[in-house]
């Protein structure tokens, strides 16, 4: 009897899991790349522009993918806040996706910034 009671909660778990991720498929396919698009750049902060882009142009087809995944999730508030620069990029490392982000080293002297190559020259 109490096992009847364990299997029916179990079943019954196991669909409401299967009706929210249709519900999730389904809020995916009603976003265009466009709006996804827009959603996240909206809730990114310092340098996530960057990543982005970055990320766009080095693995477009996996990008698409991950920023309608973020865009659901922020539509459906299961996210708050903003994603970092440094965020958005440890999500793409964790998920598999190296992006390089091309930086440059300064240093500061007399009153003016130079790059470390005019340090070497």
């Amino acid at each position: 009897m109490e096992d009847d009671l364990e299997l029916k909660a179990l079943k019954l778990k196991k669909m409401m899991k299967l009706m929210a991720s249709k519900k999730n498929e389904e809020k995916r396919e009603e976003l265009t790349f466009e709006e996804a698009l827009k959603i996240v750049k909206e809730h990114l902060g310092d340098r996530g522009d960057e990543v982005l882009n970055a990320a766009i142009q080095q693995y477009p087809e996996q990008t698409r993918k991950i920023i309608l995944m973020l865009a659901v999730k922020i539509v459906q508030d299961d996210f708050k806040g903003k994603i970092s620069g440094e965020a958005l990029l440890s999500l793409f490392e964790h998920l598999g996706i190296p992006v390089k982000i091309k930086t440059k080293i300064l240093y500061y002297k007399k009153g003016e910034y130079k790059s470390i190559g005019d340090l070497i020259k």
